[in-house]
């Protein structure tokens, strides 16, 4: 009689324990899809105010790469 108690308890509580386990991962795969969502949104919102920055700075100059030496860099 003991036994079976001790084992239905052991069951239950197995049981409570995976189904809290489920819920939870469901919950965080849920979070992270909103998230992902709200990321993806501020991505194409942010994107054409970006590329026109980078238009900017290219025409102003400033998007030029040089090879040369930084004016602070001693000529050895």
């Amino acid at each position: 009689m003991i036994n079976q108690i001790i084992v239905g308890i052991t069951v239950c509580g197995a049981f409570g324990i995976l189904s809290w386990m489920g819920y939870t991962l469901i919950e965080v795969d849920k979070r992270t899809e909103v998230m992902a969502v709200k990321i993806s949104a501020n991505h194409e919102m942010l994107k054409p105010l970006w590329e026109e920055f980078v238009k900017r700075s290219a025409k102003n100059g400033n998007g030029s790469i040089s090879n040369e030496k930084a004016s602070f860099e001693s000529s050895y």
